[in-house]
């Protein structure tokens, strides 16, 4: 009867072990996957502390620290960066739109997921991009006032003339007016730009010249007509 006692505290205090260890390792695995460590195992089903649900994004301001440093459309991308910054394109002129965006987060080691939806000025959506980014801790930081963060860029480009189907587009903006382009990161809107097609470019007119052009021969002068027709005499000799 004594041996069974210490067997049964024997076993008591393995399960305790076992549970410290199991909820040591979900601890670390939290903080690997960008959540807050804890020392109660995790609930089944539930998702990364910093990873909003896809069907209810969290509004503009939640609990995410996202914050976009530059985004603007253009007429080219070249090198992974805008050639200008154009907010109005005409159909006749231009052959394509594009979108260039930068934004910073607080490091994790999370996928973060940037979508860019175009819409038209009757607000139908014309294409819709998306760009997994698959980082770790130490990868794309950058410190800003004391402040580190880890940098991300993404760009898309429609076509004025043809689709671009690489970059989720289905229809053409052949309407005049105001488009927008929303940004969203992880289910969390954080940039809205726009940007007009304007109808075909109308030419200005040729200017009129207002000075008379210089001829290459100078006027000639009318002639005055002579007074007396008689002919002109010989100036007879002076006597000596």
């Amino acid at each position: 009867m004594k041996l069974k006692i210490q067997n049964s505290k024997l076993k008591m205090a393995a399960a305790a072990c076992l549970f410290l260890l199991a909820g040591a390792a979900m601890a670390d695995l939290e903080w690997i996957n960008g959540g807050v460590p804890k020392n109660t195992p995790e609930k089944t089903g539930s998702t990364v502390k910093d990873a909003p649900p896809v069907d209810n994004p969290v509004p503009a301001g939640g609990d995410q620290d996202i914050i976009v440093s530059h985004l603007t459309t253009c007429t080219k991308i070249l090198n992974q960066y805008p050639v200008d910054s154009v907010n109005f394109f005409y159909q006749n002129k231009n052959t394509q739109v594009s979108y260039f965006a930068y934004f910073l987060i607080k490091p994790s080691s999370r996928i973060h997921t940037a979508t860019v939806e175009w819409y038209s000025p009757s607000n139908l959506k014309i294409a819709k991009y998306d760009q997994e980014f698959r980082v770790g801790f130490v990868d794309r930081l950058l410190t800003i006032q004391n402040e580190t963060y880890q940098w991300f860029m993404v760009n898309a480009t429609i076509g004025l003339d043809h689709l671009h189907p690489e970059y989720g587009q289905t229809g053409m903006p052949r309407d005049v007016g105001l488009y927008t382009v929303h940004l969203t990161v992880d289910g969390q809107l954080v940039g809205i730009t726009f940007f007009y097609i304007k109808p075909e470019e109308t030419k200005a007119p040729p200017a009129i010249a207002t000075v008379v052009p210089r001829t290459s021969q100078p006027l000639s002068m009318p002639m005055s007509t002579p007074v007396f027709h008689a002919p002109i005499l010989p100036v007879p000799n002076s006597i000596q």
